[in-house]
């Protein structure tokens, strides 16, 4: 089903899942997705990224949901989601994590509303309410805590690491991604660069349940947020240690070490 902006103009939608070694968790997701008697999607695609379970055949038990395997053994967050939409020709993509054990029919629909029907936006993403002791711990002091020295502008973003999005196919096309956990806030930093602040909304999405992951993984995808980040401010400035002798930025850290020796 297409779904109608404002202006009457008609817009495809393909909802992107990438997932790994996710087959006794995706099926609640594709449950939810594919029994949405509302759902305005025109196709759903799982990436099978180098799983070693079952992901492959739990996908195609779910008529309509098109499978598309990666076999390099070089698994990644990134490169599966770059290999999902590149597959498709939507004008909007949505993403979904596999593992998400709280979605809700409506959820998903309401990330493209408010895009299509708000000409300023070009992202907008899933804004989770859990308390800060049990939201995710790499956003928690990873991501956020970076973005208030780096990236003030987007230090309000209460869940800039949900990977739950919708954005226009052509403005993530033209983007230099990371091809690993990184990919989500690269994302948001790259559309903020390109469009602005403004351009970003989050949605309301309620409590977030999903598997706890140990600290090894969660160690991996701080790395690779923070490179991310980091990659994006010499960008931004030129250098690293530009950045870091910017009066805002130096402001912030002797302020942040302050407030460590406290």
């Amino acid at each position: 089903m297409a779904v109608k902006n404002s202006l009457s103009q008609t817009r495809t939608v393909a909802l992107v899942i990438p997932a790994r070694n996710e087959a006794p968790r995706l099926p609640h997701v594709l449950e939810i997705v594919t029994s949405n008697p509302t759902a305005i999607f025109d196709e759903i695609i799982v990436v099978n990224d180098c799983s070693a379970d079952a992901t492959a055949a739990t996908t195609r038990q779910f008529r309509g949901v098109r499978l598309v395997s990666l076999d390099d053994g070089q698994p990644g967050k990134g490169k599966a989601l770059q290999a999902g939409w590149r597959q498709s020709t939507a004008d909007v993509i949505v993403t979904c994590d596999a593992d998400l054990g709280s979605i809700q029919h409506e959820q998903l629909n309401s990330l493209v509303n408010a895009l299509v029907n708000q000409q300023q936006l070009r992202l907008t993403k899933a804004a989770y309410g859990n308390h800060a002791d049990s939201s995710g711990r790499v956003t928690e002091l990873t991501a956020k805590p970076l973005l208030e020295v780096f990236f003030p502008d987007c230090a309000d973003i209460q869940s800039p690491l949900s990977g739950e999005m919708a954005f226009y196919r052509t403005d993530v096309e033209s983007l230099d991604l990371p091809q690993d956990y990184g990919v989500d806030i690269a994302i948001l930093l790259d559309l903020a660069k390109r469009h602005g602040r403004s351009s970003i909304a989050e949605i309301p999405f309620g409590t977030k349940k999903h598997p706890h992951q140990p600290l090894s993984s969660l160690s991996i995808q701080s790395r690779q947020v923070i490179r991310a980040i980091l990659e994006r401010v010499e960008r931004l400035h030129g250098d690293l240690e530009d950045a870091i002798r910017t009066p805002s930025i130096s402001h912030l850290l002797k302020v942040s070490s302050a407030l460590g020796n406290y």
